[in-house]
Formats: C-alpha cells, sequence, structure tokens
C-alpha cells in the first residue's frame, strides 16, 4: 500500500471516531516529535505517514478535525462578488474581531466589521438617504463538527440566523437590522456558514457603545434584556433559542453624538409619515407584481397561534392574531416587503392561510 493511500486510510479512521486523544498522549506526541527535531541531522527524509497524523491530532486535539481555517472578511466578501467589499475589509479602516460564542449547538464567530461610503460594489436603496454604511462578517458551524446543510438539503430550510445590529442606551426594538435599512447575505462553504449583514452606519454611535446580535428568528423581545437605566443591552439567559450578543470593540473616538441624534430623529420621523399615510391597498400593489409560483404555501397555526413560512432567503414566523381580524377573509393588511419581494398573507372562508411572494417588476 503506497503511503498517500496509507495516509487516507489513517485519516478517514480518525476522521470516524468520536473520541478525543487525551491529554497525555498529546503531550507525548509533542515530546517525541521535539527529540526528533533535536536528533535531526542534515539530511532531508519524507516524513512518515504515522509521524504525518500525529501532528495532526496534536494540531487540532479536538474530535473530527473542527478547526479547519476559516475564510478570511477579504475571502467572504470575494465569495460573495463584492470587490469593493474584499478591498475594504483588506484595508487600514477594517477591524478585526474574531470572538467566538457556542450556543445552541453552534459556533458563532464575529470576524469583522468594516464602515465607509460606497465600500460595495453592491448599492442599497437607502444611501441615497444614508451614504455611509457598516459591514459584519460571520462564520457559523456545528459544535459537533458536522456541516452545516448545503442549499439543495432539506434541512436548509429549517436552519435560520438573523443578524443585527444593536446600539447601548437605544431599546432594541427600535434600532434594529429592519428599522437601520438591513441586508444580509450567506452561502456555504467547507461545511460552514459564512455571512455578511450590512445596515446603516453604526461607528457614528462608537462612542455609546455598540452590539452585534445573532439570533435565530427575530424574537427580540425576548431574547434580550434592556436595562433602561443603563443602556446596557444583554442576552436573555433563560431564551431557549440562539441568542449571541457581541460587544464592539470600536474607537470610541468615531462616535459623532450630533449625527447619531440626527439619524434617530430622521427615523423617527420617517416612522410618523408612514403611520400617517394610508398604506395602499394590497390588490393595487400586488398589480404590478408577479407572484413567484413556487413561494405560494399552506400554512397551519401551532397551539399558539403561530405561523412559519420558509421560501428561499425568507423565514417568517408570525402571530396570525396579528395578521388578521377575527373573521376577517380574504388579503391581510399586513405585508412584508424589501428591495425586490413583497410578502403577503391570505385567508380562505375555511379558514386555511396561504403565504405567497411576488416579486415587484
Amino acid at each position: 500500500m503506497k503511503d498517500f493511500e496509507k495516509l487516507d486510510k489513517i485519516l478517514w479512521q480518525v476522521l470516524s471516531s468520536d473520541n478525543e486523544p487525551d491529554d497525555s498522549l498529546n503531550r507525548k506526541i509533542i515530546n517525541r516529535i521535539g527529540e526528533r527535531n533535536r536528533m535531526r541531522g542534515t539530511n532531508k527524509r519524507r516524513l512518515s505517514v504515522s509521524a504525518m497524523v500525529a501532528i495532526l491530532i496534536v494540531a487540532t486535539s479536538i474530535s473530527a478535525f473542527a478547526a479547519w481555517k476559516l475564510l478570511t472578511p477579504k475571502e467572504i466578501a470575494e465569495n460573495l462578488g463584492d470587490k469593493g467589499l474584499a478591498l475594504a475589509f483588506d484595508g487600514e479602516g477594517a477591524v478585526a474581531i474574531n470572538q467566538t460564542q457556542t450556543i445552541g449547538g453552534y459556533k458563532i464567530t464575529l470576524m469583522g466589521i468594516v464602515s465607509g461610503k460606497e465600500i460595495s460594489d453592491f448599492k442599497h436603496s437607502s444611501e441615497e438617504l444614508f451614504p455611509d454604511r457598516t459591514y459584519s462578517v460571520l462564520a457559523i458551524s456545528k459544535v459537533d463538527g458536522t456541516p452545516m446543510p448545503e442549499p439543495l438539503d432539506p434541512l436548509y430550510d429549517e436552519m435560520s440566523f438573523l443578524v443585527s445590529p444593536f446600539i447601548k442606551g437605544q431599546h432594541p426594538k427600535d434600532l434594529n437590522i429592519f428599522t437601520m435599512n438591513g441586508a444580509a447575505s450567506w452561502f456555504i462553504k467547507d461545511g460552514v456558514m459564512y455571512r455578511t449583514m450590512e445596515c446603516d452606519d453604526i461607528e457614528v454611535f462608537s462612542d455609546r457603545g455598540l452590539y452585534i446580535a445573532v439570533m435565530d428568528e427575530f424574537d427580540i423581545i425576548n431574547a434580550y434584556k434592556f436595562n433602561a437605566e443603563t443602556g446596557e443591552i444583554s442576552r436573555n439567559t433563560a431564551y431557549e433559542g440562539i441568542n449571541a450578543l457581541f460587544d464592539l470593540p470600536i474607537d470610541p473616538s468615531k462616535g459623532n453624538y450630533k449625527e447619531a441624534e440626527k439619524y434617530i430623529q430622521t427615523l423617527l420621523s420617517d416612522d410618523e409619515e408612514v403611520s400617517d399615510e394610508e398604506l395602499p391597498e394590497i390588490e393595487e400593489l400586488l398589480k404590478d407584481g408577479t407572484l413567484i409560483q413556487d413561494s405560494v404555501q399552506k400554512v397551519v397555526p401551532d397551539e399558539e397561534g403561530m405561523i412559519t413560512y420558509y421560501f428561499a432567503e425568507h423565514k417568517l414566523k408570525a402571530d396570525i392574531n396579528n395578521l388578521f381580524e377575527e373573521g376577517q377573509v380574504g388579503f391581510s393588511d399586513s405585508r412584508y416587503m424589501d428591495d425586490g419581494n413583497i410578502l403577503v398573507f391570505s385567508r380562505d372562508d375555511d379558514g386555511s392561510i396561504t403565504v405567497m411572494t411576488y416579486r415587484k417588476k
């Protein structure tokens, strides 16, 4: 059997094992390698298969080699086809964070963050009003070393993550990924999910304190706690879902209190204008859209009256009592919209609920 065939066989045996090498074995291997290094002469020799595997085991020291090298923020942006963002993450303005939290069977790593004007190749619609944007990159993997499901895997649609900025001193229900004109992109590579989150510039708030939250659903009220006296935001440790929270090490001198207050007031005034304006009728809104046939789904409320909808990058969990009045049939007045889609709800006479997505023209 050739050396590379032996290596494949031994690696397969190691990768298939659930057992971790104990500390004494690791120490013996390290000592033995050290002795060989001290005794080695000038002759170059091929490293044996067993020594190669021993070095691999010591280098990882965890089962299934779960600590493979992650992509860098620059590489993540390149994989998403965003050369401008890749350059930004490779520049002096980028902040490397590399903090990891383990929650709910997942290892969540916040890798880095960068802010600036027109640093991405993909322009967001809010940039006309708020030209400065913030971008963060994360890596998510399973603690047990099994790969994250690929898009064609049936389990992929059951997996959901939401990344959001929080601002110290502001309730997270008021300033978050949705109110701050956020967006997200992600892909799976070598069993790891890589995500980017973008939103209006948060660096302007850096003199107050900044957070990045990672959730499995948009349940801010239950997942996090807000201290009205101190402005601190913290995880609710009793929460059963995923609620990671990273404290961002951003230089406070980059903050601008006046600009931050101006931004908040602009958001508040926009909310007031929307609430004062009458929403267009849903039929009027949809006449210029195209129904995505694959998106149409019949959903059944659970015992608590919650419905769950999965389609493409969309995952929605909603209370039917908030969608429909008692006895209401037809389209709900509630709708969810982003730059390219309109998600709507309908209830038939028999009480069945349908959720569907329209593509804007």
